[in-house]
């Protein structure tokens, strides 16, 4: 099989082996794709051989692709504007390296779909963005991260879905961001809320908070960006200078380079130096979404 038809299929059989989320496994889909005709004729043969090779589970995974497809015949263009608008258009290399590049970028991300600038997963959908929030907030009370004393921070809070969340479970959170748009768009949502806050950041450091000023530090998918600019080593040092003995830093995705045991062997390395526990080191832990889960604890001395 070609390689471009073979990164076309690849998603659809991961999707069937249960190995990625029904929506990840159409973004990437739609990531491979030259246009919607392409998408509907993957769809199609791999349910007809799918069908006839592994009837069960495997088939109904590829049924409800399809249905998430047929819902939302927007995706397409929002997936491949969204991808246009993230990419570096100066110099040879095919991202942005700076704080600054990623705040152009994200600024056009956010005018073309707030959700699918946020989350591409959520195929510019807010019922899909939603329901993959709570089950990041699900995950976070479930390892016991929120309590109503704890003061928390968002970094890379972008449209502040997670920020205006954590609000209702803690006594303060601050949602940091280099975008001007995703931060406008936070404030919105976080307008009827006294204890959720949020910050343009240089995205350089941390260095607007003091030390041991946090319970909980928490990046959901911010980390990718940092790691590119090459600054996600140094945020996990400020990350662990802000938190308050006891503290966790969850991170979820550390990078996009496609190698997971290297993230880990990374983020092993880093809580060696820095003096944190790994409870969680990347593991895969949502539905809706294949995104790795880091989680680090701040000894309490």
């Amino acid at each position: 099989m070609p390689a471009r038809l073979d990164r076309l299929y690849a998603p659809l059989w991961r999707c069937a082996r249960g190995e990625l989320p029904v929506n990840v496994a159409l973004v990437q889909l739609l990531m491979q794709a030259c246009g919607p005709l392409e998408v509907e004729d993957a769809i199609t043969k791999a349910i007809g051989q799918d069908s006839g090779e592994r009837p069960g589970e495997g088939l109904d995974r590829l049924l409800r692709l399809r249905e998430f497809w047929n819902e939302t015949p927007e995706a397409f263009a929002t997936v491949k504007a969204v991808l246009d608008a993230v990419k570096h258009s100066r110099g040879p290399t095919p991202w942005p390296q700076s704080p600054a590049d990623w705040s152009c970028a994200f600024d056009r991300a956010a005018g073309l779909s707030p959700a699918a600038g946020v989350a591409l997963y959520s195929l510019g959908r807010t019922d899909l963005l939603f329901a993959a929030t709570n089950e990041i907030l699900a995950r976070m009370r479930e390892w016991d991260l929120l309590a109503p004393p704890h003061a928390a921070l968002d970094i890379g809070c972008g449209s502040g879905r997670i920020t205006t969340l954590l609000a209702n479970e803690v006594r303060v959170v601050i949602g940091v961001d280099v975008s001007l748009a995703m931060l406008k768009a936070a404030r919105r949502s976080a307008a009827r809320l006294d204890n959720a806050h949020v910050v343009r950041t240089s995205g350089f450091d941390l260095g607007l908070f003091r030390d041991q000023a946090f319970d909980l530090v928490c990046a959901v998918d911010s980390f990718p960006y940092l790691f590119l600019s090459g600054l996600a080593e140094l945020h996990i040092r400020e990350a662990t200078r802000v938190l308050k003995p006891g503290g966790s830093l969850l991170v979820l995705n550390y990078s996009y380079r496609g190698n997971d045991e290297l993230d880990r062997a990374d983020i092993v390395r880093l809580a060696r130096e820095l003096d944190l526990t790994v409870r969680r080191n990347g593991t895969r832990d949502l539905e809706f979404w294949d995104g790795l889960s880091f989680l680090l604890q701040k000894r309490d001395r």
